[in-house]
């Protein structure tokens, strides 16, 4: 190439260079846009001097500068709404700032315009052509005025208690101040957005630049309009559209009687159909209660079987009916017969439950005295006794329950029965494993004879170590045991927890259908729980 073509390549890339954008030194909004900010920056200053309790009402008069376009000279005068409003809001006192002292709530609102004005007059001279621009410096202050305006945010946004009244301050200015907060939100998002266009690329830095100060101008436009228009009216709801008339309570309650006479027929007739089915099943019963009747006196607890059965179907009868008041209507009716019929089916099954737990909580009395009956046992046939007078003196002797089983054995022998078949009598009556051994050595033992000193100090040794090892399981066993009671407890505990801080949703939600299927359906999964858990830690020896 020539020397004058060299020379005009260099004074083309000097003359680009000088063109190009450096950062925001290239001033990526125009004189148009500057004009915009510069109204905006003058709707928040009128704002911020609105919310001047100092300044007398008469004073705060304004116009729009040139640079607000079409609104230019419009007058701007503080509305008549707002003065006794800046007087209320003047008294509450909201926040107490150290080294600053209480700011009331007009001092939060002040502040709040005040961090946007600073805003858009930082962007303002950003693009003043006569001031250098320093991006660390610029970057700094936008990061304080973001700072300062979620700080102000928060203390607007908090609701205050004041004795006994609350102090909400989204519901000031007749109900401006919740569409003006959430105004000042996408401000704040904004200012953010400003900050990160800084650490942006250099060829999307100016327009991010650009896009996020501009959005602070059209919203801080929107605020300005949203104090100075009509709020949206609020009507309170009349309390004459939730009353009742007697007739309408009226018309309720038997449509209430109706559904459930209803209900009941069609149960009536159910029953009906299944009669005959019902009358065999019933004189089952009966006969089983008899037996269970026996079977109660022969355990020496003398019950009538009707009240456990009519006892279990009244506590779910009372059950049902607290569910169903709760509930409430028709579905209150069903619940309480649907709990009633569960009762009833649970009920039938009560008495065999009942004496089944009274068996084994009196095989394990009779088990832990065991011991020391045979011990007895054992020295009354050293001392030239026969077996008989040993089991009569054990009766005597020894504490109830044992003493009552053997006292019993003895008084059906004394009556003519067998010894060998009381001593069966006994084994039917109590649950225990190792009385039904000794109760076989002594039968086989009269049969074809023996040494029974020296069986029932085998069973003594037996028993000691037996009770040792069932020491050592249940010790072993103590945590399943522990896991169970805290699966049970703890959901019930959570819920009085809640019960507590939240009584108000709990109650509507256990009120509610959903809320009582829920309750049910984990009382029966709980149950399942602590019998699995159970079952996990059971060992028999």
């Amino acid at each position: 190439m020539t020397k004058k073509v060299h020379v005009f390549l260099l004074g083309v890339l000097c003359l680009a260079a000088f063109a190009a954008p450096q950062g925001l030194e290239a001033r990526a909004l125009g004189k148009q846009d500057r004009a915009r900010i510069q109204c905006a920056q003058e709707k928040m200053r009128i704002l911020a001097e609105f919310f001047d309790v100092n300044l007398p009402a008469d004073k705060k008069v304004y116009t729009l500068p040139q640079v607000c376009g079409a609104s230019a000279g419009r007058k701007i005068t503080m509305p008549k709404w707002f003065a006794d409003e800046l007087a209320r809001m003047d008294k509450n006192k909201v926040v107490y700032v150290p080294n600053e002292g209480t700011y009331s709530e007009v001092d939060l609102w002040r502040q709040a315009f005040s961090n946007v004005y600073l805003y858009l007059d930082r962007a303002d001279k950003s693009l003043d052509p006569s001031q250098p621009v320093v991006l660390e410096q610029l970057s700094r202050g936008f990061v304080g005025n973001r700072i300062n305006l979620m700080a102000t945010l928060d203390r607007l946004n908090k609701d205050l208690l004041r004795g006994q009244q609350l102090l909400i301050m989204k519901d000031s200015m007749e109900g401006r101040a919740r569409s003006m907060l959430s105004t000042f939100e996408l401000i704040n998002n904004e200012f953010f957005s400003t900050i990160e266009s800084f650490s942006s690329g250099i060829s999307q830095r100016e327009n991010k630049y650009r896009q996020s100060v501009m959005a602070v101008v059209v919203l801080s436009n929107h605020l300005f309009s949203q104090f100075m228009g009509t709020p949206i009216p609020v009507y309170p709801p009349k309390p004459d559209i939730y009353k009742t008339t007697t007739a309408d309570r009226l018309v309720s309650l038997i449509l209430i009687v109706l559904g459930s006479a209803l209900a009941g027929l069609a149960v009536y007739l159910l029953l009906e159909n299944k009669r005959e089915n019902i009358l065999h099943m019933v004189a089952e019963y009966k006969e089983k209660s008899l037996v269970w009747a026996e079977d109660f006196n022969r355990q020496f607890v003398t019950i009538d079987i009707k009240y456990i059965v009519f006892g279990t179907v009244g506590l779910f009868a009372v059950a049902g009916l607290l569910m169903g008041l709760m509930a409430g209507g028709f579905l209150g009716v069903f619940l309480f017969l649907l709990v009633v019929f569960l009762g009833g089916v649970i009920s039938i099954r009560m008495p065999a439950a009942v004496l089944d737990a009274l068996k084994k909580s009196r095989g394990k009395r009779i088990n832990n005295q065991l011991m020391d009956s045979l011990i007895l046992l054992s020295n009354s046939l050293r001392s030239g006794m026969d077996i008989v007078q040993g089991f009569e003196l054990v009766s005597k002797d020894m504490l109830p329950p044992i003493a009552d089983e053997f006292g019993l054995v003895v008084k059906n022998y004394q009556l003519g029965t067998p010894f060998e078949k009381a001593l069966d009598g006994l084994s039917d009556r109590v649950e225990s494993r190792m009385l039904s051994y000794i109760i076989k050595a002594i039968i086989i033992q009269r049969q074809v004879g023996g040494n029974l000193t020296v069986i029932f100090a085998r069973l003594v040794e037996n028993i000691r170590e037996e009770s040792k090892l069932e020491e050592k399981l249940q010790a072993m066993t103590a945590q399943q045991k522990i896991q169970s009671i805290v699966v049970s407890i703890m959901p019930f505990v959570m819920m009085l927890v809640m019960f507590i801080f939240n009584p108000t949703q709990m109650i509507s939600f256990y009120t509610s259908p959903v809320g009582l299927f829920v309750f049910v359906f984990c009382i029966i999964w709980i149950g399942i729980g602590m019998k699995v858990l159970k079952k996990m830690g059971e060992v028999r020896v």
